[in-house]
């Protein structure tokens, strides 16, 4: 029998015989693992949902410019300010973009007016693409146009007596536009009594080409905050300011943020209790195998030798406690999503390395003590039974 083999046949054999304390490492070892895996899959499986969630309220950020203002007033009179229409580059927005690492979905929007036999009609220009995706709560009735076609909103079309498939001719700043009505747009917000037209045949007629009022970015949760990722884009947006939109991302990123810290603190204290539990056992093993150890001593082993006996009992008691940890973290992974986030954690077998490690770093770490007193170990002494 060569050395390697002898010293698997030990390994083995030490752990049978003494099975007890093997079934109580492993159980322990086994949670320890288990709640860190169940940690990472629920915070991947919820931040996944949540931006799942954030999409149904659309934009959660708000790219405007700065209004220019001009203070009016004479003499030593001061009426206030003004404010005059400013707009936005979109070649500038996406350049910003690029470069913060912000990633997420966006809509331009460019705000004007046309005329419909001689009355003034809020419009608004838009790349009904980008619209549809990103706002989805849109309810259409109708069809969502298509080139040479515009979209009424839901207070506007009545008062104009304007009905899906009419044919009108809008006045606008650089001649008339002629256009097809495909649907009638109800959202319950200010959309409603505005008129939908192309971005790019709105910024014809307004001479705004590559111009916009304002972008609506929904930015993926997944990212970090929405507080942070609006800082990294205005760093890079002269000229414009970066707003937060709506409170729901934020609500959802703090109960997430609770969730987890609940977790990340339970998984701390089971494995602080683990790694003691570890060492405890680990000590009272060495203990109880002095005599063992005293006589491989005497028979010319050596300390090193001793060492990895030890050592490949911890790696061996980590690699199967992180696979069971791993099997249990996903059953507990998907009772906790199910019963918080009514949703399922996806298995994602990523998280089995990092079971198999927090498991073995445990083992390993627990056993740092037993394996120095290994090192001093006397073997005439083990042998008398001192």
């Amino acid at each position: 029998m060569n050395k390697r083999r002898w010293l698997a046949h030990i390994v083995f054999r030490a752990l049978v015989h003494r099975r007890g304390r093997t079934l109580l490492l492993l159980a322990v070892l086994t949670l320890a693992s288990s709640l860190a895996t169940a940690l990472g899959l629920v915070s991947a499986s919820m931040r996944a949902r949540v931006a799942e969630e954030t999409r149904k309220y659309g934009a959660n950020l708000v790219v405007v410019p700065e209004s220019a203002r001009v203070e009016v007033g004479s003499g030593g009179l001061h009426f206030g300010a003004i404010g005059e229409p400013a707009y936005l580059s979109q070649e500038q927005f996406l350049t910003a973009l690029a470069k913060s690492g912000v990633k997420g979905d966006y809509s331009f929007h460019l705000e004007g007016a046309l005329t419909l036999k001689g009355v003034e009609i809020p419009c608004e220009g838009v790349d009904f693409a980008q619209v549809r995706r990103l706002s989805p709560w849109w309810q259409v009735d109708g069809d969502w146009p298509r080139e040479g076609e515009v979209l009424g909103g839901g207070d506007l079309t009545p008062r104009h007596h304007v009905h899906p498939g009419d044919l009108f001719e809008f006045g606008g700043g650089k001649g008339v536009v002629r256009t097809r009505v495909s649907g009638v747009v109800t959202t319950g917000g200010d959309e409603d009594d505005t008129l939908f037209i192309d971005l790019k045949e709105l910024q014809e007629q307004m001479g705004r080409p590559g111009q916009v009022s304002e972008v609506r970015l929904l930015a993926d949760p997944g990212n970090g905050s929405l507080k942070d990722q609006a800082a990294l884009l205005q760093r890079h947006l002269s000229g414009a300011v970066v707003k937060e939109l709506r409170q729901v991302g934020r609500t959802s990123e703090d109960l997430l943020g609770k969730v987890q810290l609940l977790m990340l603190l339970v998984t701390a204290v089971v494995l602080v209790t683990a790694g003691s539990s570890v060492a405890g056992t680990m000590s009272t093993t060495v203990l109880e195998r002095g005599k063992e150890i005293g006589l491989m001593k005497a028979m010319g082993g050596s300390r090193w030798d001793l060492l990895k006996i030890f050592s490949a009992e911890a790696l061996l008691l980590g690699v199967g406690a992180g696979v069971g940890g791993f099997l249990l973290g996903v059953v507990i992974a998907k009772f906790v999503a199910h019963s918080v986030f009514a949703a399922d954690a996806a298995l994602r077998l990523e998280f089995l390395p990092v079971a198999v490690g927090v498991s073995m770093l445990l083992a390993l770490a627990g056993s740092v003590g037993p394996l120095l007193s290994v090192f001093r170990l006397d073997p005439v002494q083990s042998l008398r039974g001192e």
